[in-house]
């Protein structure tokens, strides 16, 4: 019988232990359970164990005397210590087993000749990889990609990063990096082959390698249940323009609709005019009260297709289908779970491609609602399912934006309305044809006019002032550039310690390159002692655009901005480290015309590696590890997935780095937390500013050169600074809980550790460092 905690409080508790000893937390560990009077005898035995080890491991680590090898350090306890912290290292193992609900073996009594065993496996482990390693470096094949590695990490981390990466690979640990993760996907994505499911529901091995298989879903066991439970059980219509379709085409349709395992729909086909008696024919022959069949009288086009299909419809939302493509057999049925719990007005899922030989491929795994990312390109796709009320209201297509009627319809939907919901599943199946956007956008000429003219159309009817740029890294893609609203003041805040060279640099590019004028800069100075250091922050005292603040107190980040903040008078702040370089005249007016968007919060840059090439960020995701730089290492002109490398994209965060952000935002939000003093406080600022309803967005426009950690140096491979890393990431989750594990700008179809999947490059994501 348990006296204190019931049988529930007692699992929640063991696992609060346990995942406190998994932060090294023992301590505060330990006090929580002592004030909370625990006396649970299971909880109490676990936190005995807890106890011991951690007097033990702090004997050994502050002892002198024999030499500890495993520690690597000495220790004047005794010997068999050592020992003891084994076996209570695998007492608490079984703590965390217990705490998971996972089965607990009862462990064998172990004998020296068993250690000695294990020892000499642990021995050879070590040798075959050393020897691995050195196979590995000795291959001409390998030789080529290895020296680039090399490269970058020399570039990143310093000669100290690979020696720091070479001995992990010797252990067989491995390495907190990119490489680690670029090798992951690339491995993937390599692949000599794969297994995929065909249009006709078979499974067959192809060799093209392209590391993704559709499996179709299996139809829910209790379906009948949460069929009647679903309450509203909304009506979809199903609009589908047709052109001379062939039986076959027309067959896929109609299997695609009937085979739903949601039974409240309505198929409208409009047959745009087809003159063939064959098609006449095949419509004739389609008898069956759900399906409506609409004949236009003279060709209308796709737009003017769909308009007809709406006059028609019935239902209470309209799902978009287009001739020849397929929905998924759940597809209506995960929109209408969607709808009853979140409902929206607009609803877009995920999608792939049906390629020659009816193989599926190309997956558009997409993000959540992300507004930025709909004015650089069409990301939501297929499948689009809108309320009839809204289209009805909206006036449905436009007939002269061919090419664009469906982007320039969900631009005017959102609009009109906030309620967008996304599901993560791919609902829909998209045919590869020729002469279609799903191929190339140079197939298509009235593409490339309508585009444009859709996001200026939309600047128009939101009342804001920019320009359509093209793109040059993408043919046929263009960006939206706003213009400032007004001559607004930008504080620009740069902390500094004794970093001559690198604030030289940074200031110097600011005054010099800059064409918007109306800023101030703030300098920070953390306590410098260096001579001329101090004479340069005395010269620039003398100017009317800088301001130098010293504060001499411990290096903490956070206080610094704040400090930094409060002095400054601008409407806009942006927080600038101070080894950056600024490239380009108008990198200001471009930051600043995204701040004052309403719905965005703060505003990032395309940062570079010196020497402008590589790309050190262009965007935070938030993966399995924590915050981590997207793309890092892609070169500066590759457009990367779904172009999010070239155009501006909408990020869970951005690094603070270079971060701008409206002074009304910042303040509302309770600015920088200094209880992160040094890592992952400008993501704790992203996160609360997202949950305040506002979207980080990184202008790819903008690209400067970051000396990356040159003040501070690396976190990863210090040990001390790795592990206040991990302290301040449990500390921002802390803050931040509902983000554990979570980014809804990065679909779950992707590897949790490992970001983008691209069929052309390897793509990466880095632990983040500011």
């Amino acid at each position: 019988m348990n006296t204190g905690v019931n049988q529930l409080d007692h699992f929640n508790l063991s696992f609060d232990l346990v995942e406190s000893i998994k932060c090294r937390q023992f301590k505060s560990a330990l006090d929580h359970y002592e004030q909370c009077g625990v006396r649970d005898c299971r909880v109490a035995s676990s936190i005995a164990v807890i106890e011991r080890f951690c007097v033990l491991t702090a004997q050994l680590q502050q002892g002198e005397g024999h030499s500890n090898r495993r520690f690597g350090v000495r220790s004047r306890i005794a010997p068999d210590s050592e020992r003891q912290v084994f076996d209570l290292r695998r007492a608490i193992s079984r703590i965390y087993d217990e705490a998971c609900g996972k089965p607990t073996i009862p462990a064998a009594p172990e004998r020296p000749a068993l250690r000695r065993k294990e020892s000499v496996k642990r021995q050879w482990t070590k040798i075959r990889h050393t020897y691995q390693l050195m196979r590995n470096l000795l291959d001409p094949e390998l030789a080529w990609k290895r020296s680039q590695r090399c490269i970058r990490v020399v570039s990143a981390e310093g000669f100290e990063g690979v020696g720091s990466r070479v001995r992990m690979r010797c252990r067989g640990d491995q390495p907190l990096s990119q490489d680690t993760a670029a090798g992951d996907v690339a491995s993937a994505m390599d692949s000599s082959g794969s297994a995929t499911m065909d249009a006709t529901e078979r499974y067959r091995l192809i060799t093209e390698g392209t590391g993704y298989v559709f499996v179709e879903p299996q139809r829910p066991s209790d379906l009948v249940a949460h069929l009647a439970g679903m309450s509203p059980a909304p009506m979809f219509s199903i609009i589908v323009p047709i052109a001379a379709p062939t039986a076959e085409s027309l067959e896929v349709i109609l299997r695609s609709v009937k085979s739903q395992w949601y039974p409240h729909w309505q198929l409208i086909l409009v047959d745009d005019a087809s003159d063939t008696p064959d098609t006449q024919l095949l419509l004739d022959r389609i008898e069956q009260p759900r399906i409506d069949l609409l004949r236009l009288s003279r060709c209308q086009g796709y737009a003017g297709a769909v308009n007809a299909g709406l006059a028609a419809a019935v239902g209470d939302f309209v799902v978009l289908l287009n001739h020849g493509d397929e929905l998924t057999v759940d597809c209506l049925y995960e929109l209408a779970r969607t709808i009853a719990t979140e409902h929206p007005d607009f609803v877009y899922s995920d999608e792939d491609r049906i390629a020659r030989g009816g193989v599926y491929t190309d997956p558009r795994f997409k993000p959540d609602w992300s507004p930025d990312t709909m004015m650089s390109t069409m990301y939501t796709g297929h499948v689009s399912c809108i309320r009839l009320s809204l289209l009805k209201t909206l006036g449905g297509l436009r007939s002269e934006l061919d090419g664009c009627h469906e982007w320039d319809l969900v631009l005017r939907v959102t609009e009109k309305t906030k309620r967008i919901s996304h599901v993560a599943k791919v609902l829909y199946h998209w045919r590869r044809i020729p002469a279609s956007t799903t191929v190339t956008i140079a197939a298509r000429p009235d593409v490339l006019d309508s585009s444009p003219r859709i996001r200026i159309d939309s600047l128009a009817r939101r009342g804001l002032s920019g320009r359509v740029e093209p793109v040059s890294q993408v043919p046929g893609c263009f960006r939206v550039a706003y213009d400032l609203q007004g001559s607004p003041l930008i504080s620009i805040i740069v902390p500094t310690r004794d970093n001559e060279a690198m604030l030289r640099r940074c200031i110097a590019s600011i005054l010099e390159r800059t064409d918007y004028r109306r800023f101030e800069v703030i300098i920070l100075d953390n306590g410098s002692v260096n001579d001329s250091v101090l004479a340069y922050l005395n010269e620039l005292r003398r100017r009317d655009d800088v301001n130098v603040i010293r504060h001499d107190a411990p290096f903490n980040f956070s206080q610094l901005n704040n400090i930094g903040a409060r002095t400054a008078a601008g409407e806009l702040l942006l927080f600038l480290n101070d080894d950056t370089e600024i490239l380009q005249s108008d990198w200001l007016e471009r930051l600043g015309g995204f701040a004052q968007l309403a719905h965005v919060g703060p505003v990032g840059a395309k940062l570079l590696y010196p020497g402008g090439e590589l790309v050190q960020h262009v965007g935070v995701l938030n993966l399995e590890g924590g915050p981590v730089h997207a793309l890092r290492y892609t070169y500066r002109d590759d457009p990367g997935y779904r172009t999010r490398n070239v155009l501006e994209h909408n990020w869970l965060a951005v690094t603070g780095a270079c971060l701008m952000v409206e002074r009304k935002k910042f303040d509302a939000v309770g600015c920088f937390a200094e209880s992160l003093p040094v890592a992952y406080n400008d993501i704790d600022l992203c996160l609360r500013l997202r949950d305040a309803g506002y979207y980080s967005v990184v202008v790819a426009a903008v690209s400067i050169i970051h000396y990356e950690s040159a003040t501070r140096g690396l976190d990863q491979v210090d040990s001390q600074k790795a592990a206040r890393l991990k302290r301040d990431l449990a500390h921002m989750y802390e803050r931040s809980p509902h983000y554990f594990g979570y980014d809804p700008f990065h679909n779950p179809g992707f590897r949790p550790d490992g970001g983008f999947r691209q069929r052309d490059s390897g793509l990466a994501e880095t632990p983040l460092r500011t």
